[in-house]
């Protein structure tokens, strides 16, 4: 038997088999992830972990540390390189205790690792049945079923949500014009910025081909969803879309936006789209780079 078998054997394998029949039955990475951190902190004494998988780091509750990153241990698993272990340090202590544990670390993720990346694989399967292929945004699907479990919380708690429904102007002169490629490179730069608008905590998905949805939680009124509204138009209409990279011409776009308001406008989500897809109707009906909210009266638009 060699040293290495004998610290396995000191550690018990079997705890190590036990841990990933649990992870086995935990649904979320995030969740994998969490208990794999707090296994190694109360077991081994290893505080800190970040795990990344196929290059992208999915360990969401560990806070990067810049006096961390030069002194730490890289485990990498395979060739392929679909999961990687980092275990930061900042003492000798801490230092000492890894070194020390390094060989049962490496043999516990070598055995939970498979379990890891499976559970990867179907996060990423369940996130291309809600994500938009082409924006990488929340889709229509997505948006459906947040609302089933939001606007009764909303509501519960008497807070309001605003939704931006966004279209492009005249996005079909732009397909006329030019070509497909050069349309999508306007929808990618449009979700974009309005990502990079709104807060992470507010909702932005593409729910049709030239229109987009943004979802505003806890608005204190319509004029705060107005300004977004505004700043959101005033950011895309500085946004250029090369279209030809030889010549590195660019175009430049305008959106419109419709603005309703729950519970004001609308309480039930398809009456949400409905008052929101009216609110744009009537904001292209102004013109360009223009906002427009709801009102009760609008029923009589003729959309079709």
């Amino acid at each position: 038997m060699t040293i290495q078998e004998q610290e396995i054997n000191q550690y018990n394998f079997q705890t190590i088999l036990s841990l990933n029949n649990q992870l086995i039955r935990l649904k979320k990475l995030d969740d994998i992830f969490e208990y794999t951190s707090a296994y190694l902190t109360k077991d081994i004494g290893i505080k800190k972990i970040k795990i990344t998988i196929d290059k992208k780091d999915l360990y969401k509750n560990y806070e990067e540390d810049k006096k961390l990153s030069s002194k730490s241990f890289f485990l990498k698993l395979n060739d392929n390189d679909e999961l990687k272990v980092l275990l930061p340090y900042s003492s000798e202590a801490e230092l000492e205790n890894i070194t020390a544990s390094f060989k049962i670390v490496k043999t516990m993720f070598e055995i939970i690792s498979q379990t890891i990346y499976n559970k990867y694989l179907e996060f990423r399967l369940i996130e291309m049945t809600l994500k938009d292929s082409l924006t990488g945004l929340y889709n229509r699907q997505f948006v459906d079923e947040y609302l089933k479990s939001s606007l009764p919380l909303s509501q519960r708690e008497s807070k309001k949500m605003a939704f931006l429904k966004v279209g492009i102007d005249h996005f079909k002169a732009v397909i006329d014009e030019f070509d497909y490629n050069v349309g999508d490179r306007v929808l990618k730069e449009l979700a974009n910025s309005l990502a990079k608008t709104v807060r992470t905590s507010d909702i932005v998905a593409r729910i049709e081909a030239d229109e987009f949805l943004v979802i505003l939680h806890n608005v204190a009124n319509e004029h705060n969803a107005i300004l977004v509204a505004n700043k959101i138009i005033e950011n895309f209409k500085n946004v250029k879309v090369v279209v030809n990279e030889s010549t590195n011409q660019t175009l430049m776009k305008t959106i419109c936006t419709g603005i309703s308001i729950f519970p004001d406008d609308a309480n039930k989500i398809e009456e949400i789209f409905r008052s929101s897809d009216i609110a744009l109707y009537e904001a292209r009906n102004k013109g360009r780079s223009q906002c427009y909210k709801y009102k009760k009266d609008d029923e009589a638009i003729e959309l079709f």
